[in-house]
């Protein structure tokens, strides 16, 4: 943590409050909220600084959890394996070993040559190289998973229940805010994203795996990001509220994605005229700028939360942030059904391996 950041801020944040408790009379803390500073006769609770700095320390809280689960876990996993090798009369090296270097198998051909395909720019120009680069990859990918899964059988067979409680921001919804799924689904996955980002493009077809897998349990609820570096950014959120207008925002949304790079004010025009939309209607509401402050507010939440790049998501309130593999939405979704007692729908099974990549955001 930035200490001199995080003092500066909260030193703004207690100047910000005195200034409003030396213009009127406080009224006394309720019961319980502790008592931060004080002013003479007035006081600064817990409850009131919370209130100003709060949002602004969501994702700096979840990184946190987030740092703090993953430690724990791990600790866990160790002290199990390590358990279960010594009633095997094995060290840990040679129980890992068994259980999974000595599951791992060969990755298959068409594997091989279908990531080398997807990645070949991003290879040794040697083919030879090339394909040690993926074989690699899927192994490890592979033995990944392979601990991952015997974790979960080692953490379900001791009973382990992780007790910590994920932090949580509360995300308005007013009317009129795009979305789609159930209103009172248990999972409210809130998109902040810019339309010429080019990894929020990439996130779209994970946001459609996740809204099939947990269908009818999901609402996705879209806000706007435009980023300064976007010229046309700005114009297709809002482009799309108009759309929406029309009761055409999703295949709105969906042509902005699929023509990122060449969209421009004539061509959305054009666009609302092939989609059904009175272009009319459409041309006057992108030209009086009906809706650059709705935008404007979607964009001031999103840096209120810590979300500076896109695409951000908040899934019941818990920051994600990048272009993240499905597996990481699943992870917290399923954590959130789980604490509601609610099933969890099985996983859909892939096609074939991929490799992973870093979330990426801009």
């Amino acid at each position: 943590m930035n200490t001199k950041y995080t003092s500066t801020f909260v030193g703004c944040a207690l100047m910000m409050l005195a200034v409003v408790a030396c213009a009127q009379q406080a009224a006394p803390p309720a019961a319980g909220d502790e008592v931060v500073a004080r002013i003479g006769d007035e006081v600064i609770t817990a409850s009131e600084l919370e209130s100003m700095v709060g949002p602004s320390l969501v994702k700096l809280r979840q990184d946190i959890y987030n740092t703090t689960v993953g430690e724990l876990n791990a600790q866990i996993f160790e002290r199990l394996v390590t358990e279960k090798a010594t009633a095997e009369g094995l060290t840990r090296e040679e129980y890992l070993a068994k259980n999974v270097d000595g599951k791992m198998t060969e990755p298959d051909e068409g594997e091989i040559v279908k990531v080398m395909s997807m990645y070949r720019t991003r290879l040794a120009q040697d083919d030879a190289q090339a394909r040690e680069q993926v074989v690699q990859a899927l192994q490890q990918q592979q033995q990944a998973k392979l601990i991952e899964a015997m974790r979960d059988e080692l953490f379900a067979e001791a009973g382990v229940v992780i007790l910590l409680q994920p932090p949580r921001a509360v995300v308005a919804i007013t009317e009129g805010t795009p979305s789609r799924g159930p209103a009172s689904a248990p999972i409210v996955l809130v998109e902040y994203t810019d339309y010429q980002c080019p990894y929020c493009s990439r996130a779209q077809p994970t946001i459609a795996a996740v809204m099939e897998r947990y269908d009818g349990q999901i609402r996705h609820v879209f806000k706007n990001l435009p980023l300064p570096m976007h010229q046309q950014a700005q114009l297709a959120g809002e482009a799309a509220l108009c759309a929406q207008d029309q009761d055409k925002f999703w295949e709105f949304h969906d042509w902005l994605f699929a023509n990122q790079r060449t969209m421009n004010r004539e061509s959305m025009i054009a666009e609302a005229g092939e989609l059904g939309m009175n272009a009319d209607l459409f041309t006057a509401c992108i030209s009086d700028g009906t809706y650059q402050e709705r935008v404007d507010a979607d964009m001031k939440e999103a840096r209120g939360f810590g979300i500076t790049g896109t695409p951000g998501f908040m899934i019941n309130g818990r920051v994600l942030t990048g272009a993240q593999p499905l597996e990481a939405f699943e992870t917290i979704i399923d954590e959130e059904l789980t604490l509601k007692g609610i099933d969890i729908p099985p996983k859909k099974q892939p096609e074939a391996a991929e490799t992973s990549e870093e979330a990426a955001t801009e």
